[in-house]
């Protein structure tokens, strides 16, 4: 029996046959924490669905509601709160034989992402230098230090609760090593990577909206021999080419010439809109 089925079964005494109809078709998982999204028509009941969840999850500890959006520079979780079980929104979450600790009323975690999280890290060669800019938690640097040959990462995260967990999180994989985290703005802190002579065989751009903004810096830390950069973005249909065209402009105004190697469609991002990885080969001109 589907899992729906069985909690339409387990509530159909509390709640009333048209409630039973707006319950959620699924859930996300992470560590042993659940989050739902409810329709407002149910908000009063919200505490018994929860008690339902726990009873049919004995491995769930706690659910929690997403009543809101991502939000803001930070892409921070509006609004996600408690409805049942144990208050504790910092999770152990296991993806890959990689460990990510984060507060999920805090920060953002897409599963989503999983697949490109693995990718990335099959694509690394022995003694790479890679520098992740807008690391996260370590969405990509840990996973790609965990199980690439890579050489170093710098993995760059402004948002100071992130970097606290990236820290953590570096420490919890024991990987130490192989990767170093700096807290501050990529456009700051990539241009003291570049004057410290760090040339980079790939770089990851993995935020969103596309981050253009950040592209001139970026290219500051090319190689002699050329650079792969991951350049992620939010694309309508197959227009990933406009995504290309806006980053070889700027490449181009400074004197790097690109190719687009390569491009994936990662998931759906909304109706008719996609989560798209260009794969870029930059080299100086």
């Amino acid at each position: 029996m589907k899992f729906k089925n069985k909690l339409r079964n387990s509530l159909k005494n509390i709640l009333k046959e048209d409630e039973l109809l707006f319950l959620p078709r699924g859930f996300q998982t992470l560590g042993d924490v659940i989050i739902i999204k409810l329709n407002q028509k149910l908000f009063e009941k919200e505490r018994l669905i929860a008690e339902a969840y726990l009873n049919l999850l004995p491995k769930i500890r706690s659910v929690y509601v997403n009543r809101g959006k991502i939000i803001g520079t930070f892409r921070e979780p509006e609004k996600i709160e408690l409805i049942g079980g144990e208050d504790n929104p910092i999770i152990e979450h296991k993806e890959h034989d990689v460990i990510y600790k984060f507060d999920i009323t805090k920060i953002m975690f897409s599963k989503g992402n999983i697949n490109e999280r693995k990718y990335l890290a099959s694509l690394v060669t022995t003694e790479e230098i890679i520098v992740d800019m807008f690391a996260g938690i370590g969405y990509f640097s840990l996973p790609i230090a965990k199980h690439s040959p890579v050489e170093r990462i710098y993995s760059i995260e402004l948002n100071p609760e992130s970097y606290k967990f990236l820290v953590e999180n570096i420490k919890i994989n024991h990987l130490e090593d192989k990767i170093i985290p700096i807290n501050g703005n990529c456009n700051i802190e990539v241009v003291k990577l570049s004057k410290s002579g760090i040339r980079a065989n790939r770089i990851i751009m993995g935020v969103f909206p596309a981050p253009k903004e950040y592209i001139k810096e970026a290219l500051t830390l090319v190689g002699d021999n050329g650079t792969i950069i991951h350049y992620e973005g939010v694309v309508e249909n197959e227009k990933y080419l406009m995504l290309f065209e806006e980053f070889k402009k700027i490449a181009k105004k400074e004197s790097y010439k690109c190719e687009l190697k390569t491009y994936r469609f990662v998931k759906s991002y909304g109706p008719n809109l996609y989560h798209i990885v260009l794969d870029i080969f930059v080299l100086k001109n």
